[in-house]
């Protein structure tokens, strides 16, 4: 098993504000990734939240996917 499949399953190490912290910036770090850009040290906690949390992952993964599209029918 890798260690990224591993720490799904575990958890990582870190400080994980929960799920209520990340709601307050989940669009702009949306943003930020689907931008390409490095994602900057303040959001480390929330990066170990979405490691240790699958609906929190599964969120985020969405939004990212609807910050994308857009980004995409905008460059048309």
């Amino acid at each position: 098993m890798t260690d990224h499949r591993l720490d799904q399953i575990l958890g990582t190490t870190g400080r994980d504000p929960g799920c209520e912290a990340g709601l307050d910036f989940i669009d702009e770090y949306c943003d930020i990734v689907a931008s390409g850009d490095m994602v900057p040290d303040r959001f480390a906690d929330f990066v170990t939240h979405l490691g240790n949390c699958r609906a929190c992952r599964e969120d985020t993964e969405g939004l990212l996917a609807v910050v994308r599209e857009q980004q995409d029918r905008s460059r048309r």
